[in-house]
């Protein structure tokens, strides 16, 4: 999928950015849709990782930001042509209700202390209160990273870690992974 997504994606991209006297260096990022009959409908295009993104990514890719660095200053030699994860990672966003046209906010937030290892949190919308508190500060307002050895594993990891994050109102998305988990579980029972 990865070596598709390259050819009929982002090389037509960075080649038409050439063409048009706009070479592109940098990250590209693509958010993609794969339909139940295999074809690939782009969303969109970032010339960053946005916030969950990255915090899916840069937890198990080793050396990126090296490879970042020698992008920005112009001297990146890639010797290959894509960097292998070293393990899985499902990032889960936990919103504020009413996110995201009326995020309510205030909410306060229990992070338990005892989280599973090979779980990450991730603030975006939050803030302190005058007591110290964590309370809701914004639309999206944690992500939760699991982390494993597989994509299930990882999945499992964040949703657990998702459940014991408490907060009124707090909404997420529970089918993040669910293809490459129900994947898994089938290979499982043919072998």
């Amino acid at each position: 999928m990865l070596e598709r997504v390259r050819r009929e994606v982002l090389e037509p991209v960075i080649r038409e950015l050439a063409a048009r006297g706009a070479p592109f260096q940098g990250v590209l990022y693509a958010g993609l849709m794969l339909a139940s009959d295999g074809r690939l409908a782009v969303l969109e295009f970032n010339c960053r990782f946005g916030d969950p993104e990255a915090q899916a990514l840069l937890p198990v890719l080793p050396g990126v930001t090296r490879h970042l660095a020698d992008i920005a200053a112009g001297r990146w030699q890639p010797r290959e042509t894509a960097l292998a994860a070293t393990r899985a990672a499902v990032a889960t966003v936990l919103a504020a209700p009413g996110y995201p046209q009326r995020p309510e906010l205030g909410a306060a937030i229990i992070i338990p202390r005892d989280l599973e290892a090979g779980t990450l949190v991730f603030h975006a919308g939050t803030a302190h209160d005058a007591a110290g508190g964590l309370r809701v500060h914004g639309g999206r307002v944690l992500t939760v990273t699991g982390l494993g050895e597989t994509v299930g594993e990882a999945a499992r990891r964040s949703a657990d870690a998702c459940e014991l994050i408490t907060f009124p109102g707090k909404t997420y998305r529970r089918d993040i992974g669910w293809r490459e988990t129900r994947e898994a579980r089938a290979g499982a029972a043919r072998g």
